[in-house]
């Protein structure tokens, strides 16, 4: 654990997932941040407290979803332009979806991310009753009664309460300190480069302490994994993406 710490920055919550993800599961973060602290490392702060809202959407995760848009300058031929992207998130299992990325997402745009939208949601097992989102003036009354339209009620949350959204807040936050910050975008291409492969790193390699560490891929298929009794550094190796952004571990097959 110490290695991932020296290698990664990440706090006792993202190295104890880590080693969950590998079956590693009878250590505490307490333990982890008890280790780092007699090395020399600072432990990772404690997180803010629940709260009523989070609560209810815990108990409804399964059949909601919630939505928001995140921003990235974008290098182009006219110079730097703000795109904005549209995503989705199902609150239980965390997984996202890209619904579109655009310089100026008008009402038109945004009626026909709606169309999208319903098709996307007519593929799935369980289609939302709900969705979650802000009071941005980007989700146009003609998007809302589209996706009333089809059984789908967009529920809007008060003004200037991230919180009511936090989830989707929090792959904003992950999204951009882990992937976006670290580049500068040259092209609409390359930003949807970068985005596919931190959603797919996101879905598959990267464990979330709501999800009880594991990945939203592995919640999505039910799966448990084994549990091991130790774990050494050489039983991991480290893998990389987009030179070195992203970062994890998985079981040395040798």
């Amino acid at each position: 654990m110490l290695q991932i710490r020296k290698e990664t920055g990440w706090g006792a919550g993202r190295i104890k997932g880590e080693l969950y993800r590998h079956g590693y599961r009878n250590i505490a973060r307490s333990t982890i941040n008890r280790i780092l602290r007699e090395n020399g490392f600072k432990p990772e702060p404690p997180g803010d407290p629940d709260n009523t809202w989070a609560n209810f959407l815990r108990r409804h995760a399964s059949t909601l979803w919630a939505c928001d848009f995140f921003t990235k300058p974008v290098l182009t031929m006219g110079g730097w332009v703000d795109y904005y992207v549209l995503f989705f998130i199902h609150l239980e299992t965390r997984k996202v979806h890209i619904l579109g990325v655009a310089p100026n997402p008008n009402n038109e745009w945004m009626k026909q991310q709606a169309r999208n939208l319903c098709v996307f949601f007519g593929e799935l097992d369980e289609p939302p009753k709900y969705i979650i989102h802000d009071a941005d003036t980007k989700f146009t009354r003609d998007f809302r009664e589209m996706l009333k339209a089809e059984g789908v009620k967009p529920v809007r949350i008060g003004p200037r309460r991230p919180n009511q959204n936090s989830i989707a807040e929090r792959f904003v936050r992950s999204i951009k300190e882990e992937c976006l910050s670290r580049f500068l975008v040259f092209g609409e291409d390359h930003l949807r480069y970068l985005i596919d492969n931190f959603v797919a790193y996101y879905h598959t390699k990267r464990s979330h302490r709501g999800l009880e560490y594991k990945t939203p891929d592995q919640v999505d298929r039910k799966e448990n994994g084994e549990t091991i009794e130790s774990l050494n550094r050489s039983d991991v190796v480290r893998h990389e993406a987009l030179g070195g952004a992203l970062k994890w571990y998985e079981r040395n097959a040798a």
